[in-house]
């Protein structure tokens, strides 16, 4: 553990009222703990006179532990003092009795029964602590140590920048610079980077968190893998004046999903598609590229009605022209922003035909328009779609 955080507790907060005539009780079963901490005091502790003066007042507690079948008193506190607002302190017992056990607090000052008299108790919470020093694997790790002076009995709020999980990336990749050196020979080594394959490829293949229990590294094809990463990291304007990386990965998975559920968020990030040829799961991106066979009517198979090829065309209400794009914006805490992008010219002719979309992983602005704009795009030009029978050759 860190320096200064030799234990660790686990609190359960109880919020309880503690009355006269009605102590609280509890049953510890943990088998572990070593110690307890009981953190309560007075919502309020001060005695008002006739003539409005307002003097300190004190109220007794007893902290108690059934051992061997009896109550066994092990702190007796005297809370004394002026206040109007909430006021806690905790206490320490060790030397714990076999579990289960049960434990009480109890108030021994007669409760107020006149609005001049406050002094109302109350068990805010307990804290079940192991003096074991503890490892954390697989964790990221914050200790924070806060003066009580300051913040009372409230919760300090905290906000934490994560770069992000260590991946496996090609041996002749610099993540830095996001420079390719020479041939890849298919090795990897550690490294930070936020390429959107090399996090897919993070995903599928880790064996804990991941699909690596299920696919092997010989299951995926890090060759397509390696052509996707390069596009991804081509260096395009970011809108403001300056470049970036096409694509990147900034993303946190918190909950437990479906495994085709996360592959398709990082395939649509990276605009590709996730393919089983039959032996590995490969993936075919909307890329620049050249034309791989040519089809006519020499090499298909020709139909009774002699028409080999047929013709097909999206709807018009499928053709979508403005898109809000939703990404996470580190220039306003984090928060979702919405990218507005549009088509002026198809607006004009067919009006506004709006969708949503959420792009995932995606912080940057520049890189929400540019995923606005392909959606656009590929819906306005790839309108039609054709499908034809080949032989043994096709």
């Amino acid at each position: 553990p860190p320096e200064g955080f030799e234990s660790s507790g686990s609190e359960t907060v109880l919020g309880t009222e503690v009355k006269y005539d009605t102590p609280i009780t509890r049953t510890i079963t943990s088998a572990n703990i070593d110690r307890l901490r009981f953190t309560f005091g007075v919502q309020a502790l001060v005695e008002t006179t006739s003539k409005g003066d307002r003097n300190p007042s004190e109220v007794r507690l007893l902290v108690q532990i059934q051992r061997n079948g009896g109550w066994v008193t092990e702190k007796d506190i005297t809370i004394k003092g002026k206040t109007t607002s909430q006021y806690l302190a905790s206490v320490v017992v060790d030397n714990l009795p076999p579990r289960p056990f049960s434990i009480r607090m109890r108030r021994m000052t007669p409760d107020s029964t006149t609005d001049q008299l406050q002094n109302k108790t109350l068990w805010s919470s307990y804290t079940e602590i192991i003096d074991v020093k503890q490892c954390y694997p697989n964790t990221a790790l914050v200790g924070v140590q806060v003066d009580s002076e300051q913040f009372g009995s409230q919760q300090v709020s905290r906000n934490y920048h994560l770069r992000g999980r260590i991946l496996q990336v090609p041996s002749n990749y610099n993540p830095q610079t996001r420079q390719y050196s020479g041939i890849w020979d298919g090795t990897f080594k550690p490294a930070y980077s936020n390429n959107m394959a090399w996090c897919l490829w993070d995903m599928l293949t880790h064996p804990r968190y991941g699909m690596g229990k299920r696919l092997g590294a010989a299951d995926v094809d890090k060759w397509a893998l390696y052509v996707i990463g390069q596009y991804c990291d081509q260096s395009v304007p970011d809108g403001f004046g300056g470049t970036e990386p096409r694509i990147t990965c900034n993303a946190y998975l918190t909950t437990q999903r479906k495994a085709w559920d996360v592959l398709s968020d990082f395939c649509s990030a990276m605009r590709c598609m996730p393919v089983w040829n039959g032996q590995t799961l490969t993936f075919v991106q909307d890329r620049p590229s050249d034309k791989v066979w040519t089809y006519n009517r020499s090499n298909v198979v020709m139909p009774d009605d002699g028409a080999p090829f047929r013709y097909s065309f999206s709807a018009l209400k499928d053709r979508h022209n403005t898109v809000e794009v939703n990404w996470i914006d580190p220039n306003n805490g984090w928060e979702t922003a919405t990218e507005l992008v549009e088509d002026t010219q198809a607006i004009a002719r067919y009006g506004r035909n709006v969708t949503k979309m959420d792009a995932f992983g995606c912080t940057s602005r520049g890189q929400a328009h540019r995923a606005g704009l392909w959606l656009i795009k590929t819906e306005l030009l790839e309108t039609q779609t054709v499908d034809f029978s080949v032989g043994a050759e096709g």
